[in-house]
């Protein structure tokens, strides 16, 4: 590793013989700086794209320990190199222990080993560049992809809707038996995407609200996911019952919780043993500690209990039959965790399943 630029140092020294001598061993290996104080030492900063600062310790007005915390904020990608006698190990051990030296060597120092630690200062110093260039290269990669995630599923949405409006229209005009059945297999089939796409919108908005926190009133959140399932075609035959418990005082970051409680619900509704038999979807919400507890109930298909943790992966699918995209506990589960709160799950295949989530309140929640 390594440039095949001369590493750029600075040396700071209040003895100008010192100095000398170092400008004289290292001026051709080095584009050497040289400051007879730290308020010299600062100037030169401040003008010169300095690697690698030697400073000696023992300093009138300002200590090299000093020094180095007083221009690491502003110049944290230099690396440091102390200077200093014995009798000064204990202000070494502090500077190490606060992360402000690369190195301290001896003094008088040896030329060699001098050389040796500015070096292997220049070596650490490409290193690092070259990992911030690639962490920034990677995150505008990132940033790049997630916005035409974003995008490409926001028009997508706008075909899909037109094409369910001509289904719509289809259904009410066409006669035709084998036709209104062709268009039932389409329907279903953009209902899926619909769903995908949806998913991947709030995964992104998951992802993306930040840390702002809000009071959740959970009576208004619930009666607008319930208006959302109010003509839905999961509805037909069945029931969706809430039961939130007075004095629920619950601070958190309103997206997610939606999130948590929208693809439950959803799950619950949409995995049912059949249309034409009668079925129910109970969500409670009770105090917990110093937090919530969220309990979605359905009398559904039920999990087998082998697969009880597989169905919050991404992409995972319970049964073969299974119409749904396979995020919506995946989206879930990371929106929990996101939360540092609590996801378990109790259900019996063929009698109906539990979704259990305990939430704490936030003060500071994460990204």
């Amino acid at each position: 590793m390594g440039s095949t630029n001369k590493p750029r140092v600075l040396y700071v020294d209040d003895e100008q013989n010192n100095l000398n001598s170092f400008k004289a061993n290292f001026r051709r290996e080095y584009v050497v700086h040289t400051a007879i104080s730290a308020k010299e030492g600062m100037e030169v900063l401040a003008k010169e794209p300095i690697e690698i600062i030697v400073a000696d310790q023992r300093m009138p007005g300002m200590t090299g320990v000093e020094f180095f915390e007083s221009v690491v904020d502003d110049y944290p990608d230099c690396i440091r190199i102390l200077l200093t006698g014995y009798a000064d190990i204990e202000a070494v051990i502090n500077a190490i222990n606060k992360g402000q030296i690369y190195k301290f060597i001896s003094k008088p120092w040896n030329e060699e080993t001098l050389r040796v630690a500015i070096n292997n200062a220049k070596d650490i110093y490409e290193a690092r560049r070259e990992l911030k260039e690639k962490n920034q290269s990677l995150q505008k990669a990132y940033d790049e992809l997630d916005r035409f995630v974003y995008s490409v599923s926001h028009d997508l949405r706008a075909p899909l809707v037109s094409i369910q409006g001509v289904i719509y229209l289809a259904n009410q005009e066409v006669k035709d038996e084998k036709a209104l059945e062709y268009f039932k297999m389409t329907k279903e089939m953009v209902d899926k995407l619909d769903e995908f796409i949806h998913n991947i919108i709030d995964y992104y908005k998951s992802t993306h609200s930040g840390n702002l926190l809000e009071e959740i009133n959970f009576k208004k959140m619930l009666k607008d996911i319930e208006g959302e399932y109010r003509y839905h075609p999961a509805m037909e035959n069945a029931e969706l019952t809430f039961d939130i418990e007075d004095g629920i005082d619950f601070k958190s970051n309103e997206v997610k919780v939606r999130i948590i409680l929208n693809n439950l619900i959803s799950n619950a509704l949409k995995y049912r043993k059949e249309h034409n038999v009668p079925h129910s979807v109970h969500v409670s919400l009770t105090n917990f500690e110093d937090g919530v507890k969220l309990e979605v109930k359905d009398t559904g298909v039920g999990i087998a209990e082998e697969n009880q943790e597989k169905v919050f992966q991404m992409f995972y699918r319970d049964s073969k039959g299974n119409s749904g995209s396979g995020l919506g506990l995946y989206l879930v589960k990371e929106a929990v965790k996101r939360l540092e709160g609590k996801i378990s799950v109790e259900s019996t295949k063929g009698e109906g399943t539990t979704m259990i989530v305990t939430l704490p309140k936030q003060e500071e929640v994460k990204a």
